[in-house]
């Protein structure tokens, strides 16, 4: 099945098989730094270039049209490798926050009001998602002598909010108004925890998260980040859940197979309204994308319970309080996967 968030995902690329050699050749022929007008010249997706191990810089360095250094920066080959995990970005004001970090006059986090400084944390866990730092400005700081990787990044970015994959935001309210997620927009696993301020230096980091299920206390929120088609090689079939929309305002979603309707956690889904908490629904196709790189969720917004059957796991029917646009439910399947 199609990705439902293929609007920013890189499955929706090229197809054939494009290695470094043939971008840098293409590179060198068009003899530009600009990743935008490459993309332009050639006709090639943005994926192309992130495919593999393959960056913007990589290529530019294989077509001699960057030098390649004597002495390699600490730290530059890392954060290259990380610049695939931008691609999914379909909002300008998240490109316009992470970018503003890619200038020579990028702001300290210190002196960013609460709303910057939590996009500016889903920045810092994009790049270092295992940590690094004893502070986010001391991470944030250390990009000013990556001149390599600001150009990258910032080249990436604006291409980014110039792209047809950009879709009007459409932020969350009342309970959640201070998260800086937008529904029906895509994130990575790094953004939503850092959104929720559940990723924290000292506390639990993104890299080292695995859950489809997160319960936040410090937002009573339960977010549900749900893969659709899990494969045998990524899920056994203890967890191979059956997930699926019944329509564009209700879906059925499977608890883990500990979770009974008396369980404390099964109570929680049922009374959730009563309770004053809440419910959050991410949803992506599958574990990766087809170049191997982990596939996007896509926010489908707050949900609220409307009935269950079984146990262990509990089949629960969620509400969608947003219903779904024609570009993600057109793309679902509408009954239970194959078991």
């Amino acid at each position: 099945m199609t990705n439902p968030a293929c609007a920013h995902d890189d499955s929706a690329a090229v197809p054939t098989r494009v290695t470094v050699n043939t971008l840098a050749q293409e590179a060198k022929t068009v003899g530009t730094t600009q990743l935008a007008e490459f993309l332009a010249a050639t006709g090639r997706d943005v994926a192309d270039v992130y495919r593999g191990s393959s960056t913007w810089t990589t290529i530019l360095r294989r077509a001699e049209l960057l030098p390649t250094p004597t002495t390699p920066l600490p730290g530059e080959a890392g954060l290259l490798k990380r610049m695939h995990s931008f691609l999914h970005i379909d909002d300008t004001e998240r490109a316009s926050a992470y970018r503003q970090f890619t200038t020579d006059d990028a702001p300290a986090y210190e002196d960013l009001p609460q709303w910057d400084q939590t996009l500016a944390r889903m920045l810092f866990f994009n790049l270092w998602d295992k940590g690094g730092f004893a502070s986010y400005a001391a991470g944030l700081a250390s990009l000013r002598g990556q001149h390599t990787v600001r150009s990258e990044l910032g080249q990436l970015l604006t291409y980014l909010m110039h792209s047809p994959r950009v879709h009007a935001a459409a932020p969350l309210t009342g309970a959640h108004a201070h998260i800086p997620l937008n529904i029906h927009h895509a994130y990575n696993r790094s953004e939503i925890l850092a959104a929720m301020s559940v990723a924290r230096l000292g506390g639990q980091l993104p890299g080292f998260f695995a859950q489809g299920v997160l319960w936040d206390a410090a937002n009573r929120t339960d977010a549900l980040l749900i893969t659709l088609n899990k494969s045998e090689r990524d899920f056994s079939p203890t967890v191979r859940y059956k997930d699926y929309a019944l329509s564009r305002t209700h879906f059925h979603w499977e608890s883990q197979n500990s979770t009974a309707p008396n369980s404390p956690t099964g109570q929680r889904y049922q009374q959730h309204a009563q309770q004053g908490s809440h419910v959050l629904l991410f949803m992506r196709d599958s574990k990766d994308t087809a170049t191997g790189k982990a596939m996007p969720w896509v926010l489908l917004g707050p949900a609220t319970y409307e009935g269950h059957t079984g146990s262990k796991p509990m089949a629960v029917t969620w509400r969608l309080h947003h219903p779904l646009p024609d570009r993600i439910w057109s793309r679902l399947p509408t009954t239970p996967p194959m078991a």
